[in-house]
């Protein structure tokens, strides 16, 4: 399969790193879309066509597949303009700026073999991989808690974007930039909510207009119940991750994971004893993977398998729309203060964020040199 990236900021220069060294089995990178002379020099001398923008690359013919690593409110008119070509489409996180705009984009697929794949690495986490296979052995889901507040940014990371944490640039801020990823796996594991409460604030530790920390609430259908919070102004933070159910509880920090199974099964128990303070039965086994894994290259190793026909896509794009959902109905909870019904009214969350888009402003690009080690960005 014959890749073509779509910008070459910081994670896209990672995609064409693992192509080049040759990660991904049976893709080779064939085009790139930058407008840095140096940049195109250096892809230049190794054979790799580059374009000024993302038509002319379309047009040239040199892809089966196109990765777009561009800044999100990008994703839709040019993700529209591969898929129209027939190309397969592989977007960064997230999806789109809203759900009405993710829409669109899946609307433009052209044909059922057509791959359109969401770069939501974190499914090939070991640690996630493994809870994933877990979920059927604790039962009906009573509560999940996720406490996510160990995505510290300073303050440079903001200023060395004008669109970055913006309305306009992102759609948003800690959901929509760094928490993408723990949102998807979480309805991964548990599934959507019907009913979202939520308090974000905005510019809370950064000079920014979008939010920084999120505290949010969740219910079920079958009556469980949910957490979510995530900050980008403290440091060290947390990851801790818990998925109660009725036949035990699973809990990872990202290093490892424990599964504490309970026999019989809570509910069974608690009807059955004639214990006043007695518990079932509780056993643990826990998860420590063995190796990091490559998780870029595995999804675009996954997209080349899918379009051949030898695996299913582990992050079709269509479930993309789900957490792009849950961090829209998040920021629509505090808009509105109250709670958001699931599924999300596409047509007036648009709405609403057309009002904060009018509103948003590029920021002032700060001239400094930004000392900038990818490995440090990933939790």
């Amino acid at each position: 399969m014959n890749f073509g990236i779509i910008g070459l900021g910081n994670i896209g220069r990672v995609h064409a790193q693992n192509l080049q060294d040759g990660l991904i089995d049976g893709g080779k990178l064939t085009a790139v879309v930058t407008r840095s002379a140096e940049t195109r020099e250096a892809f230049s001398a190794q054979g790799i066509a580059c374009f000024h923008d993302a038509a002319e690359l379309i047009k040239a013919r040199l892809c089966d597949a196109v990765i777009i690593a561009l800044p999100t409110y990008l994703h839709a008119p040019v993700g529209i303009q591969v898929l129209e070509a027939g190309l397969h489409l592989i977007l960064e996180k997230p999806l789109a700026c809203h759900k009405a705009e993710a829409e669109r984009i899946l609307a433009a697929v052209q044909r059922d073999d057509q791959i359109v794949s969401l770069m939501m690495n974190q499914r090939t986490h070991p640690c996630y991989v493994q809870i994933k296979k877990w979920m059927a052995e604790i039962g009906e889901l009573k509560r999940v808690a996720w406490t996510m507040t160990n995505w510290f940014r300073p303050e440079i990371y903001y200023q060395s974007s004008a669109w970055r944490a913006t309305w306009k640039g992102e759609g948003g801020g800690v959901l929509m930039n760094q928490c993408p990823h723990n949102i998807d796996v979480l309805q991964w594991f548990v599934g959507m909510p019907v009913k979202v409460r939520a308090h974000c604030a905005f510019g809370k530790y950064h000079d920014i207009e979008v939010e920084d920390e999120v505290i949010a609430s969740f219910e079920f259908a079958n009556g469980a119940t949910g957490q979510f919070t995530a900050s980008t102004g403290e440091c060290p933070g947390t990851n801790r991750l818990e998925i109660v159910g009725d036949c035990g509880t699973i809990i990872t920090d990202g290093n490892e994971v424990k599964l504490i199974r309970t026999s019989p099964s809570v509910s069974a128990f608690s009807k059955s004893t004639d214990e006043m303070f007695g518990t079932p039965e509780i056993t643990e086994e826990i998860f420590q993977p063995l190796e990091a894994v490559n998780q870029h290259a595995a999804i675009l190793n996954n997209v080349v398998k899918a379009a051949c026909g030898e695996a299913e896509l582990i992050a079709p794009a269509a479930e993309g729309l789900n957490s792009l959902e849950l961090a829209g109905a998040m920021i629509y909870s505090t808009w509105i203060n109250d709670a958001v019904t699931l599924p999300l009214d596409a047509a007036a969350y648009e709405h609403a964020i057309q009002e904060k888009i009018a509103q948003s402003k590029p920021r002032k690009v700060i001239q400094t040199e930004a000392r900038i080690d990818m490995s440090k960005s990933y939790r």
